[in-house]
C-alpha cells in the first residue's frame, strides 16, 4: 500500500439518530461473537462491512510492492478500537476465496480476542508460549469460521512488557511467519503510547495499521506514534468514525481521494 492512508468509517451506527439502525442477529452457524463486534458477519450488507472488504483488497493487492503478510493492528491510546478492527479484517481476509489467516491476540495488558470468538479467558495462549515454552501448535484455536485459526492472549502474567520485548517474541513472529507462509498473519497489539512493547513488534512485522478515532485521539498523539513507527511500515491510518474524521489529520502537502464513505491519504 505504500504511503496510502486507509480510512474506514463507522459513522452508520455513531452518528446516525438512536434506533435508526439495530444490530443484526448474527446466523446461528457462527455461534460466537456475544458482544456482536464482528460487523463483517452480523451485518455483512452495512457500509462498514463495505470498508473492511475495500481494506482487504488493498492489503492483498497493493498497488505497489508485495502484499504484507504480518501486520499489526494498533493505536495510539486505549479504546480507539484496535480490537474492533483487528477481528473485522481477519474474518473479512479469510473470506477471501485463497486466503488464510492467523489471529494473535498480543494485547497481554487487556487481552479480549478470546472472548470475541467465544473462547474462555483462561483459554491457554501467547503466555503460555512465551514462558512456558508450550509449542506453538497446542496453542492454536480452531474458529467456526474454516479459514481462521486464533492465538489468545493466554492467561494474564505480571511483566507482559518484559516478555513482549524478549527475544523469544522475536523468534515467535519468525516462526509464525516461515511456518504458515500461506498464511495473512493479523496482530491485535497494545496500544502504542502505553505500552512501549508494541514498538517492538512493529519493528518485526512487515506493516502496522494505527488506529484513530474520531472526536477522541489527539493529534499529537497521532503524530508522536507514526513518528515512533519506522516509516516503511506503516500501512496506512483506520479512521474509526464519521466522514469528518479525515479532516483533522489532514496534512498539507497530502491529496485526498475519496471511495463511497472511506477516504485515503496519497
Amino acid at each position: 500500500m505504500g504511503k496510502i492512508y486507509e480510512a474506514l468509517m463507522k459513522a452508520e451506527e455513531e452518528s446516525g439518530q438512536p434506533g435508526t439502525e439495530q444490530a443484526m442477529p448474527l446466523a446461528p452457524s457462527y455461534g460466537f461473537d456475544p458482544q456482536g463486534e464482528l460487523v463483517v458477519l452480523g451485518k455483512p450488507g452495512s457500509v462498514i462491512a463495505e470498508q473492511f472488504r475495500f481494506l482487504r483488497s488493498q492489503l492483498i493487492r497493493p498497488q505497489e510492492g508485495c502484499s504484507p503478510r504480518t501486520i499489526q493492528v494498533t493505536s495510539s491510546l486505549p479504546g480507539e478500537g484496535k480490537t474492533f478492527a483487528a477481528s473485522n479484517l481477519a474474518v473479512t481476509v479469510s473470506q477471501g476465496l485463497d486466503e488464510y489467516v492467523l489471529l494473535v491476540d498480543m494485547d497481554l495488558r487487556n487481552s479480549r480476542m478470546g472472548k470475541v470468538f467465544g473462547f474462555k479467558e483462561d483459554t491457554p495462549g501467547l503466555s503460555e508460549h512465551l514462558a512456558e515454552n508450550i509449542p506453538l501448535e497446542k496453542l492454536l484455536q480452531k474458529t467456526s469460521l474454516k479459514k481462521l485459526t486464533l492465538v489468545t492472549a493466554g492467561t494474564k502474567i505480571e511483566k507482559p512488557a518484559e516478555l513482549l520485548s524478549s527475544y523469544r517474541m522475536k523468534e515467535f513472529i519468525q516462526e509464525i511467519r516461515n511456518r504458515y507462509p500461506d498464511r495473512y498473519v493479523i496482530i491485535d497489539s497494545p496500544p502504542i503510547e502505553m505500552a512501549p512493547e508494541s514498538l517492538a513488534i512493529a519493528n518485526e512485522v512487515d506493516g502496522v495499521f494505527l488506529l484513530v478515532l474520531r472526536a477522541k485521539t489527539p493529534r499529537d498523539r497521532v503524530a508522536t506514534s507514526l513518528e515512533r513507527i519506522k516509516k516503511e511500515k506503516i500501512l496506512g491510518l483506520i479512521f474509526n468514525g464519521d466522514q469528518k474524521s479525515h479532516h483533522n489529520y489532514r496534512n498539507k502537502s497530502a491529496k485526498l481521494s475519496g471511495y463511497g464513505y472511506g477516504y485515503c491519504y496519497k
